[in-house]
């Protein structure tokens, strides 16, 4: 019975991380000066600047990368200028 417990517990794990790495880069937060964008490895720094050029161009400006930070293994945030 614990095994089995323990073995769907395991999946469950399993599919969460595995949702959570196909959701796309998002943007955290965003104003007319810059833009925060969530992504993944599996996304790339590319789709994340995609989305800052879209948030930035909003208001007429471009995106520039100024920073990117890790965290974890699938965890990351592109930090954008728009100029």
């Amino acid at each position: 019975m614990i095994r089995e417990i323990a073995f769907r517990l395991s999946l469950m794990v399993l599919m969460l991380l595995a949702a959570s790495g196909c959701s796309g880069p998002a943007i955290v937060e965003s104003s007319a000066t810059a833009v925060t964008v969530r992504y993944s490895s599996l996304d790339g720094i590319d789709g994340a600047t995609q989305l800052a050029r879209k948030a930035c161009a909003a208001h007429g400006k471009t995106a520039r990368l100024r920073n990117s930070a890790n965290f974890g293994l699938n965890d990351r945030y592109g930090h954008f200028d728009c100029v």
